[in-house]
């Protein structure tokens, strides 16, 4: 996994005493035999996938240790369970930095860890792009498509890439019903502080800010939200056939109005995405309406 298979040394160089062929075995070992009995265990686990350590951090506060955490590339992923009543709901936690392709590298390794995945989330933050979105508020995707992918010139339309389809979408109706019950269980929480939208959620490359945000607006009139990893996480899925949604908490407006507040701590609205996906993944995983579940975020 982690480990070097080849002892070099920080300079990269292969030097006299650098190999240790008994403790490369054994580290190897050692991660290999926890892995694998992650996967048996959790062979039809929700995964929930965030990009950055902040965001990570509520979901653990919130879920305790399955097994101990490994790493795959810059990815780390994060075996954990949440109580639910007397059932503990098995929920991979996949941090895997900022970017579409490191998005999607480390969901192709995750669901290769669990090989029935009963469904997958893509949460954390967002910028907020409807003129209507303010920080604070909820965005349950339904659509996902590619802020900066243009091959309009050959007949596609903006934001598909060459060969796939328009936008992704959920492919359960059990997933989507999930995700509407959850939000439901959480609408006493949420008062008159912030807004529940669904609708279609962008990702891409490029940060939206509001030097651009017109353009973006005017190709994508009905998009609520911009990202760096939900698309590339929601093709992934596309491909596998794994039910995914995306649940994000706005931080940030791309186009704020002059009277609007145009950013929110992390510390705000990280544990805010979790409390939701973790709703989701729990109405999900026991396939029955539930209470707002009562999480220590951190």
């Amino acid at each position: 996994m982690s480990v070097d298979p080849f002892g070099l040394s920080e300079s990269g160089v292969l030097g006299a005493g650098d190999i240790n062929p008994e403790q490369i075995f054994s580290d190897s070992y050692a991660e290999f035999s926890t892995v694998s009995a992650m996967m048996e265990s959790f062979s039809t686990a929700v995964i929930i996938q965030v990009a950055m350590d902040e965001e990570l951090a509520p979901f653990l506060a919130a879920t305790s240790e399955a097994f101990p955490s490994f790493s795959e590339g810059v990815a780390e992923f994060h075996p954990r369970y949440l109580k639910v009543g007397k059932e503990r709901v098995p929920v991979l936690m996949v941090r895997s930095k900022i970017g579409l392709v490191n998005a999607a590298s480390a969901a192709t390794e995750a669901l290769s860890y669990v090989n029935t995945c009963l469904g997958y989330i893509s949460a954390g933050t967002a910028g907020g792009l409807a003129a209507s979105i303010n920080v604070g508020d909820i965005v349950v995707g339904n659509d996902y498509t590619y802020t900066d992918a243009d091959a309009t010139a050959f007949g596609y339309k903006r934001g598909q890439l060459p060969g796939m389809p328009e936008s992704y979408d959920a492919v359960s109706a059990l997933w989507a019903e999930a995700a509407e019950q959850a939000v439901n269980s959480l609408e006493a929480r949420r008062g008159d502080q912030w807004a529940v939208y669904a609708g279609r959620m962008l990702a891409g490359n490029s940060f939206v800010t509001a030097h651009n945000v017109a353009d973006t607006r005017e190709a994508f009139p009905t998009a609520l939200s911009t990202d760096m990893e939900t698309t590339a996480i929601a093709q992934v899925c596309s491909n596998y056939r794994v039910p995914f949604i995306g649940v994000r908490c706005v931080s940030d407006l791309c186009g704020p109005a002059a009277d609007q507040d145009f950013h929110m701590s992390i510390d705000i609205v990280a544990p805010r995405s979790a409390r939701y996906a973790l709703q989701c993944a729990a109405e999900l995983w026991t396939g029955t309406e539930l209470p707002d579940l009562q999480l220590e975020l951190g």
